[in-house]
């Protein structure tokens, strides 16, 4: 939809009259969007992200609007929550073994060596970011 108000192509948006994003016509898109468009405000973006609002995912600082954001977050890679809305899936194939208490999965290669934990061959040595190893 190019959502010039012509031919019904915002029909999306009279429904959703509290959601306010930057872009409204990547509502209903056909791609979950995440971030502010994966609110109950914009109905999981317009629909788009109806599959990755899980009702077994539980946060309760309620940031379901992080899922789908295309940025891994650790305390939503979980199964309940679809990992992370499926941001993590490439993360989890890479690094099956890189999992401890508080790990924050964009810290891995990011080009800053976090050292600790994330400096293990089960982490890649930080996702490559130390190269020496301990």
């Amino acid at each position: 939809p190019e959502c010039s108000y012509d031919g019904g192509d915002c029909d999306i948006l009279r429904d959703l009259g509290d959601c306010d994003v930057p872009y409204p016509s990547l509502l209903g898109n056909g791609h979950c969007n995440g971030a502010e468009y994966n609110t109950e405000e914009c109905n999981w973006d317009g629909g788009d992200c109806l599959d990755v609002k899980l009702d077994g995912c539980d946060d309760p600082e309620r940031r379901h609007f992080l899922l789908g954001d295309d940025y891994c977050h650790g305390f939503m890679n979980t199964p309940e929550c679809n990992f992370d809305g499926g941001d993590c899936l490439e993360f989890n194939t890479k690094y099956p073994n890189c999992t401890f208490d508080g790990m924050q999965p964009g810290l891995i290669g990011d080009g800053s060596c976090d050292g600790g934990r994330y400096n293990s061959l089960e982490c890649g040595w930080d996702g490559g970011d130390c190269t020496a190893e301990l």
